[in-house]
């Protein structure tokens, strides 16, 4: 489905992709995960012929993204993080708005609309005006209107973002059901519980480079044991590094975070008194970290923002 060779992305001087590498079979569900600035926004905006690259090939569907992305884009759709939507129609116009705009007239035009209201439950919604509507309907309208043309492959990039918890639950059950409907996603999000609820394949990316790619079983098999995370309230990358280095099973995932394995209660318990003979803060403990988020912190950096 999609096909990903050398992929080279440069702004200036900076690397943004640096020779990726990646597949994505049809029908699949894959988490794309990387810390700020890792590159996540730039591969999305590459698929979706946003912006150009240096080098490096692609196909979809079969297809070279150089040379037929008319053809591609009618069979695919990307769902941004930020809204694209007219607070000032309703539901229904502005679906039909959209769909306008992409050329879907007739019975195509009926089906493709009763479709969408359909999978994001908002035909009881649909005369309501959008500036209306809570932040979760708004995302499920987001979707709706990506999902005007049909496709068979699906952008998302962080579409549960600060929403409420039974928002994101619908919002996953509806890319669920795009799997039994054969459809291919492609998902970033920043929650690792949603990665392990919806996706069959896993890829890391940190530095604009693919560091751990795989079938999401495969990955957290690999990655069985204890671990819990320290979140800090103030301290140094080095005084972090300093302390670490005493302790077996403690690694430093940035200046306000803590890794630890395989430590049991007592020594949890000394750990923590450690942290507060050297003046460091302790903000939380998260205990029983999904085995993803662990992979996830012990591979990659801290950055800044998205590129």
């Amino acid at each position: 489905m999609i096909f990903i060779k050398n992929l080279v992305k440069q702004y200036g001087k900076h690397v943004a992709l640096d020779h990726i590498n990646l597949s994505v079979g049809k029908g699949a569900i894959l988490g794309l995960l990387g810390p700020n600035g890792a590159g996540k926004t730039t591969l999305l905006s590459i698929l979706n012929g946003l912006i150009d690259f240096q080098e490096g090939e692609i196909t979809i569907f079969g297809m070279p993204l150089n040379g037929e992305l008319q053809a591609i884009r009618k069979r695919s759709s990307f769902i941004p993080q930020s809204l694209a939507l007219y607070d000032k129609l309703t539901i229904i116009e502005n679906l039909r708005f959209f769909a306008g705009i992409q050329k879907i007239s007739g019975n195509t035009l009926r089906h493709n609309i009763d479709y969408a209201l359909t999978v994001n439950r908002l035909h009881p919604l649909r005369d309501q005006k959008a500036a209306t509507l809570s932040g979760g309907q708004k995302r499920r309208l987001n979707i709706a209107i990506g999902l005007l043309n049909n496709p068979e492959l699906l952008y998302f990039d962080e579409p549960t973002a600060g929403i409420d918890p039974e928002s994101r639950n619908a919002i996953l059950e509806t890319i669920r059901f795009f799997k039994n409907e054969g459809k291919t996603v492609v998902y970033t999000s920043h929650y690792m519980p949603e990665i392990e609820k919806i996706c069959d394949d896993v890829a890391i990316i940190d530095h604009g480079r693919i560091i751990r790619q795989g079938s999401l079983t495969t990955m957290l098999q690999e990655n069985e044991g204890d671990s819990a995370v320290i979140e800090l309230l103030h301290a140094s990358k080095t005084q972090l590094d300093q302390f670490a280095s005493k302790y077996a099973g403690v690694e430093v995932v940035d200046a306000a975070t803590l890794m630890t394995s395989s430590l049991d209660a007592k020594q949890m318990g000394m750990l923590l008194s450690a942290l507060e003979a050297e003046n460091i803060a302790v903000k939380q403990i998260r205990y029983g970290t999904t085995n993803l988020e662990s992979l996830f912190l012990s591979l990659t950096s801290q950055g800044s923002c998205d590129v």
